[in-house]
């Protein structure tokens, strides 16, 4: 029961992350994309800190603890972020999706090489389909203008990704699943600011949507995803959580349809078809 519970808190957090790629692109119309994800963790921090207020004390970490506290909040938090927003203002929407198809497939090899990962055939085969989902949903969409610095950006976050899987997951054996998350949103807001360094912050048209849009980001798609994100890899290792990822572009879809009217291809159901199967194929117990 808790590893169903578990693999439910993941694939609720990866479809909200799906949405996210919606709401960036509405904030960057507005905000500069440093500035964007300093605002964006800014109010989280501002959230988590009105949530200790009520909860009390947090958990400290221990010594050997902090060591990969800073680094998932440095790789999952500061840099990916950083480098989300910078990619998504140089590539498009479709692109990215497209490219973070290959992150289950970094976190295995990263797992294989640098942390002793077995991995099961049923689990291979099935990010393989949900690779091939993913190439099929996002491939008949209509792309806007892209660069290959931007493709690049989006691939390299996948190894971001894949070390803050890790990461999590050993200080998630010694401390409670807000403390992880108060101590990374904090830990991470606080990195954002040398990176604001390599950017002129820029506002420009702010709009409702926009503030909404960082609001969604902030408080949806940083904190609340985050939080069951954590709590679900608790039980769940992170190779079968980064195969649930493949989920993310189907969430989007699904989003296209509902809010924007966008129609459906018979390729984008069979993508959705084969992306869900394989997720099911590599996360069945």
């Amino acid at each position: 029961m808790e590893k169903r519970k578990a693999h439910v808190f993941l694939i609720l957090a990866i479809c909200i992350w799906g949405s996210s790629f919606i709401a960036s692109k509405i904030a960057l119309r507005s905000f500069s994309p440093l500035l964007l994800c300093f605002l964006r963790f800014a109010v989280s921090s501002a959230a988590m800190l009105l949530m200790r207020f009520f909860k009390g004390s947090v958990q400290k970490p221990s010594g050997k603890d902090w060591k990969y506290l800073l680094l998932s909040s440095l790789c999952g938090i500061s840099l990916y972020y950083t480098i989300e927003s910078l990619a998504l203002s140089r590539t498009s929407a479709a692109d990215a999706s497209l490219i973070s198809a290959v992150y289950p497939l970094i976190t295995i090899l990263i797992g294989l090489l640098f942390f002793h990962l077995q991995v099961s055939q049923k689990e291979v085969i099935g990010i393989v389909l949900g690779v091939a989902g993913v190439i099929l949903l996002t491939a008949s969409s209509n792309r806007e203008d892209s660069s290959v610095l931007g493709n690049l950006l989006i691939a390299f976050n996948g190894c971001l990704w894949a070390m803050f899987n890790y990461m999590t997951q050993k200080i998630s054996k010694d401390m409670d699943d807000f403390s992880i998350t108060y101590l990374q949103t904090m830990i991470g807001t606080v990195f954002f600011i040398p990176l604001m360094f390599l950017e002129k912050p820029a506002i420009s048209n702010i709009s409702l949507s926009s503030v909404l849009a960082v609001l969604y980001l902030s408080l949806i798609c940083s904190l609340s995803a985050l939080f069951l994100y954590n709590a679900g890899l608790r039980q769940i290792s992170a190779a079968r959580a980064a195969s649930l990822m493949n989920l993310m572009p189907v969430a989007g879809v699904i989003l296209s349809v509902s809010i924007l009217s966008e129609s459906v291809s018979f390729r984008h159901i069979l993508g959705g078809a084969l992306i869900i199967f394989g997720v099911l194929l590599s996360a069945r117990e």
